[in-house]
């Protein structure tokens, strides 16, 4: 049997956060499968139950009223009713947990998928799900194919799975207990707002890096990044500086605050002294700011955050090539992506890690492993690069001030565009497993190759 392994769809609810941007090229990717025996695997963040204004508690009937709204919105709808039809033509379904959909956990959310899948229930029945807190271990020709969503490397947002109830939970796990991550509480308390108050939408493309991007909601709007922050428990001065090399210049009110991350990104834009002190004059209550909204960052300043907070995005997913500095879509991962994917596979013996998670397709073969991540079906974001002149960056933002929906008519800089990457096993005819990452091509129906190899059979 094949296996295809999709990630980080985010299907959507349509109540204006959506990023899934597949909503005709998936089922058509997905119903071109059928024709012969197919498994496919969703690798984490399948749903996003994140995109709502819920308090961010796990109880189940909210879950359950929340996974209703998900599975009757169109875009989501046609993609459940095409996972129906591979299961229909004898394919499997494996639904795996990611940090945006843990509310999958649940017995009665399963429910409400496996009816979206408008087949008889014994169809419908072999839909399946996997927590997530223990990697997949896929046999394949006699290779072993590890796959994971990658929250478990992800500080910020880890599942606390021993307090997460449903099927195969820890005794004694329940949905009151269960703490949301710091990037969860980022989404829910500050990027969802900034999107439906200021109409931020190019917020929701940074994800899972969600304090890049409130760092650069802050260079292209700091007064609503600061309005959204007096209206929570957080401290912004205490999120933006703690343990700050720079004293502030008065102690916030912070007893028992969690720590979002903002400190630790805001110390990568290698801001000066006087340009800390400009922010906190801005962001906080001082005489400069203080119930005014027309403080500004300056340019310089604005700059520098958002190079800090955009520039990781543009080098995850553009690769200069050549002399002439055109910019394509990189396939390389990071030294640390790398290192985690050697760890995973020595310890579990496994010849490939694939993983999604980072919303970036990876591909790289190095010490005998493979390291895959099977990218994402949301919008993606063009940049500039990290490395142009301040006066390309000062361009962009002025666009995204002016353009925070990034309404289609008005994009010059700042443009949408897809990438539509699975992975793909087969067992090979001598043994082991044929890998390969493809990109779906819907202009022409069809899988470009992107790469491949050969993953040997374990001994």
């Amino acid at each position: 049997m094949r296996t295809v392994i999709l990630s980080d769809l985010h299907l959507g609810n349509g109540q204006g956060y959506d990023i899934f941007a597949g909503e005709t090229a998936l089922p058509a990717f997905l119903d071109s499968l059928a024709g012969s025996p197919t498994r496919v695997v969703l690798n984490g963040d399948t749903v996003d139950f994140l995109m709502n204004e819920d308090p961010l508690e796990l109880q189940v009937e909210r879950a359950v009223r929340q996974a209703r709204a998900l599975v009757s919105e169109p875009s989501t709808a046609v993609v459940f009713a095409s996972l129906g039809r591979l299961l229909a033509a004898d394919g499997e379904v494996i639904v795996r947990l990611g940090n945006h959909d843990i509310e999958l956990a649940l017995d009665e959310v399963q429910a409400v998928l496996r009816e979206a899948l408008r087949q008889p229930p014994e169809i419908a029945a072999r839909l399946l799900f996997n927590r997530g807190d223990a990697p997949e271990l896929l046999d394949v020709g006699g290779a072993r194919l590890l796959l994971t969503h990658g929250d478990h490397g992800d500080n910020w947002n880890k599942v606390e799975y021993a307090h997460l109830p449903g099927p195969g939970a820890p005794a004694g796990a329940r949905a009151a207990d269960y703490k949301y991550s710091a990037g969860s509480v980022l989404v829910k308390k500050l990027l969802n707002p900034l999107k439906r108050l200021y109409g931020m939408r190019f917020a929701d493309l940074l994800v899972p890096d969600f304090q890049g991007a409130l760092l650069a909601a802050l260079a292209v709007n700091p007064s609503a990044v600061r309005l959204l922050f007096q209206n929570t428990t957080f401290d912004i001065l205490w999120q933006l500086f703690r343990k700050s090399r720079m004293p502030l210049t008065f102690e916030p009110n912070t007893p028992g605050e969690e720590d979002l991350g903002l400190a630790r990104r805001l110390d990568e834009a290698g801001l000066t002294d006087e340009e800390r002190r400009e922010l906190e004059e801005v962001m906080g209550p001082s005489p400069v700011s203080f119930g005014g909204d027309d403080a500004e960052l300056s340019q310089r300043t604005r700059i520098k955050l958002a190079r800090t907070a955009l520039g990781a995005y543009a080098r995850l997913q553009r690769l200069i090539v050549g002399q002439s500095g055109e910019r394509y879509l990189s396939l390389k991962p990071t030294e640390a992506e790398t290192k985690d994917a050697q760890r995973l596979a020595k310890k579990f013996k496994a010849g490939a890690v694939i993983i999604g998670h980072t919303h970036a397709a990876r591909w790289k073969q190095d010490a005998g492993v493979l390291h895959a991540n099977s990218g994402s079906w949301i919008w993606l974001m063009r940049l500039p690069s990290p490395e142009a002149p301040d006066s390309d960056w000062a361009d962009f933002l002025e666009e995204l001030r002016t353009n925070p929906g990034l309404e289609p008519q008005r994009q010059r800089l700042a443009k949408l565009e897809t990438r539509f990457t699975a992975v793909i096993a087969e067992p090979h005819p001598d043994g082991g497993a044929v890998v390969s990452l493809v990109e779906w091509l819907p202009s022409r129906g069809a899988v470009r190759q992107l790469a491949t190899t050969h993953v040997a059979a374990v001994a």
